[in-house]
């Protein structure tokens, strides 16, 4: 869905959901309706209207401004943003690059809920201080205040999601040296709070508002959901760091003869259908010489093939995209995006070949290593030549974890 764009600052561009438009009517009608229920009854529709539309207004307004010393300081420290995207009640930014620092992080996580408490602040001091003759807009600037106050106390909560997460996560990394303990910290606080938003919410549906009850509980039943997928990429991020490749099941090798034919050659290929493409390996006298690939053949007349070897038509071992069986998997991921063959020969520290690893194989080991084991019968099924199963997509994973500084 397209999006507007209303600033920009700092060679960002600021833009807005059109939800926001049904953000700003839902503000409007539910104020609108508790403006008599919180004052005595004492205003028709149109001023509760008016009261509801100008709550919603300038408290969405407040949080499209608190953003922007929070993109200063994040600029400030080292943060690059691509762009900024405002839906519901919160913001979404498209980031390259983010902070290093932990306490860089815990300036950003701070700057928010601080200019949400300095704006209620202000707007209570504006109203303490205002003629009682303006009780609409004292009535408009205090709801305003409450909900700047309530954002900001809510944003403190540590949920991975919000500044409270962010802040905490940094305060861990801060005083045990480790990032990543932080994080796995905020996970499981993620997972707990969600449970009991969860059980509160199973609690408002069975004794008070079933509606309300219904979504409390949708909420906690995201937030486990979504601790799960952490706890998920985070084992895969160990994974793709730690393991090598010598853990991991080879595709053999196809070993040709220097002085085969080609005709020898063609019959060993229709034997081998599946093996079709596939690329062959050249030894001469026990020593591996170069790599052949059936696609040679259609060069070679019909008549030759009796009298042409498969050793004439041979290409440099050293060609075909190596590494050695001690290098982890990530390395080895960032390789295969960059090869033609969706291949890589594996060899050991003499740099004797062992095998070929493809997408496949070491999605495979991937998945089995979660815990999220696969028949041979479905892994046939699913497979897809030069993909990784089930779509995972370690390539981004990878410079995720670059991006953040863990590899």
């Amino acid at each position: 869905m397209k999006t507007w764009q209303v600033l920009k600052l700092w060679g960002i561009p600021f833009y807005i959901h059109p939800n926001w438009a049904l953000l700003l009517f839902l503000f409007s009608w539910s104020i609108s309706n508790q403006v008599n229920f919180t004052s005595g009854e004492i205003y028709d529709m149109q001023d509760s209207w008016f009261i509801g539309f100008f709550t919603a207004f300038l408290f969405l307004i407040s949080i499209l401004l608190h953003q922007i010393p929070h993109t200063f300081i994040s600029l400030k420290e080292g943060v690059k943003i691509k762009n900024i995207t405002f839906f519901f009640l919160g913001a979404i930014s498209q980031i390259d690059k983010d902070c290093q620092s932990a306490i860089g992080n815990i300036k950003i996580a701070l700057v928010r809920p601080c200019s949400y408490f300095l704006t209620s602040l202000f707007l209570f001091l504006i109203c303490y201080s205002a003629n009682s003759n303006e009780e609409i807009i004292i009535n408009i600037l205090s709801r305003v205040a409450i909900l700047n106050l309530f954002l900001g106390l809510f944003n403190l909560i540590p949920f991975s999601t919000l500044d409270g997460g962010i802040l905490f996560k940094s305060v861990i990394w801060y005083f045990s040296g480790s990032k990543n303990k932080g994080r796995h910290l905020l996970n499981r606080l993620t997972l707990l709070i969600s449970f009991v938003i969860c059980l509160l919410g199973i609690f408002l549906s069975l004794n008070s508002n079933f509606i309300f009850g219904l979504l409390i509980s949708i909420i906690g039943l995201i937030g486990i959901n979504s601790s799960k997928s952490e706890s998920q990429f985070f084992k895969i991020e160990k994974i793709l760091k730690f393991c090598k490749i010598s853990e991991l099941n080879l595709i053999p090798l196809r070993k040709l003869e220097f002085d085969l034919t080609l005709k020898e050659f063609n019959k060993i290929s229709k034997n081998n259908i599946e093996q079709k493409f596939q690329y062959y390996f050249i030894t001469n006298n026990g020593r591996w010489d170069g790599f052949f690939t059936d696609e040679s053949v259609r060069k070679v007349p019909l008549k030759k093939w009796e009298t042409t070897i498969v050793g004439n038509y041979k290409k440099p071992i050293n060609e075909f995209p190596r590494e050695c069986s001690d290098t982890p998997l990530w390395k080895i991921i960032n390789k295969l995006e960059k090869t033609s063959q969706g291949l890589i020969l594996i060899v050991n520290s003499l740099g004797i070949p062992q095998g070929l690893i493809d997408r496949n194989k070491i999605g495979y080991f991937i998945l089995d290593k979660i815990g999220f084991k696969l028949s041979g019968e479905l892994r046939n099924k699913l497979k897809i030549k030069n993909k990784y199963p089930l779509g995972l997509e370690l390539p981004k994973i990878i410079k995720l974890m670059q991006k953040n500084g863990d590899l």
